[in-house]
């Protein structure tokens, strides 16, 4: 065959999430069909997502399944197993139209790399990309705690999970170190590709100034561990909650007691909840009339090794943070990076939010500590070292 027409490498990606609002799945999706790979992904689907789509240049299958929303760890486990089998039967499908070089499984769910069982005994590589640790996820979700059953059997699946892939990688060092590592997982065989923004998704708010009201913004995953609830007290007992604006943009299993809860505190008239995912490239513009990024993480055994991304992207923008200081966060970020408050302390954050809107100059100091970090935390370097995993990988 001639060279030049030799077949391109293909790429598959597996992730039980919606494509369109999933930034870390879009940014390997756009690195490999940057780095010459046609790239499929198999996805659930929203309302209105058609079967397939191309979302620029990557092919999106929306599996017939929506995500599922709610309290109950055997309602979680059964459509991740309903999600694994789907993946099962599409992976093997395609995989003998366009012999995936490389799959990259993205968790939760670790098992769903056996969903690859035919492509990867037929020549296939895998990847388990481990985004939130899911034993620990688990335990901190359904108070389960960490010695008991259903996490020892989550930490057996995920190294069962581990070994059978090619390669496993993770969003940062902490959750390497901190967590895999301690589970038993070898420090040699984890690799580090950081979730960090895209600048080109999240650029640099040129123009920053305070008008009226500062402005204070989160956005994500709507969930109890997202400390929206303790925000919801602080700013309840905040000396100044009349001078503050606070825009909440997302959806997830807390979207319910969270308009309770600013219903039962009546503050209507300072919080506006957007209950809506919306897709990554548009976020930015969402956000824009923003002055202060807001990350109320609630800690624990798992959220302490977070780093949270729209931290980052607050800072890819240039705008100040107020966030908790946990672990993942003060290995990163010093207390002239950020504004600070105690972890699952309302009161310390109300403080905080009293004290910008009293003395809104200190937000200039911050914005201009996001400008010199933004480098530092951008996308290019760890895509970079993505691109040379799959070139690895598929040679």
């Amino acid at each position: 065959m001639n060279p030049g027409h030799e077949r391109k490498k293909s790429v598959l990606m597996i992730a039980y999430t919606n494509y369109e609002i999933d930034p870390r799945v879009i940014r390997a999706a756009e690195a490999a069909l940057e780095a010459g790979y046609s790239v499929d992904v198999l996805a659930l689907r929203r309302t209105g997502n058609p079967s397939i789509e191309e979302v620029r240049g990557v092919r999106v299958f929306h599996l017939n399944q929506t995500k599922f929303r709610g309290s109950s760890l055997f309602k979680y486990l059964a459509s991740y197993l309903g999600f694994f089998f789907r993946c099962f039967a599409k992976s093997a499908f395609l995989f003998f139209r366009h012999r995936y070089s490389v799959i990259h499984v993205n968790n939760m769910p670790d098992f769903l790399v056996f969903s690859t069982f035919i492509p990867r005994l037929l020549g296939a590589k895998v990847i388990l990309d481990i985004h939130d640790p899911m034993p620990n996820t688990f335990a901190s979700k359904f108070k389960a705690g960490e010695k008991g059953f259903y996490f020892k059997i989550l930490l057996w699946q995920e190294k069962l999970s581990a070994a059978y892939s090619n390669l496993v990688i993770t969003v940062h060092d902490p959750v390497k170190d901190g967590i895999l590592v301690k589970h038993g997982l070898a420090p040699d065989s984890i690799g580090v590709v950081a979730n960090f923004p895209d600048p080109e998704v999240f650029p640099l708010q040129t123009s920053y100034s305070i008008q009226g009201k500062p402005r204070f913004v989160f956005h994500g995953t709507i969930l109890e561990r997202s400390g929206l609830g303790m925000l919801m007290a602080a700013v309840s007992m905040a000396r100044n909650k009349n001078r503050m604006h606070i825009k909440i943009i997302g959806e997830g299993d807390y979207s319910a007691k969270l308009q309770e809860s600013i219903r039962c505190l009546k503050l209507e008239d300072v919080v506006e909840f957007d209950n809506h995912s919306y897709k990554v490239h548009s976020i930015c513009e969402k956000i824009s009339d923003c002055n202060v990024g807001l990350v109320p993480l609630m800690i624990s055994s798992v959220t302490n090794y977070a780093l949270p991304l729209k931290l980052l992207e607050y800072i890819s923008m240039g705008l100040p943070v107020l966030t908790v200081r946990s672990y993942a966060i003060s290995y990163y970020l010093s207390d002239q990076d950020c504004i600070f408050f105690e972890c699952n302390d309302p009161a310390s954050l109300a403080e905080a939010m009293d004290r910008i809107v009293e003395n809104p100059e200190i937000l200039l100091h911050y914005r201009e500590r996001s400008l010199a970090l933004r480098d530092r935390f951008s996308w290019p370097s760890e895509k970079a070292k993505y691109i040379e995993m799959l070139r690895q990988l598929s040679n």
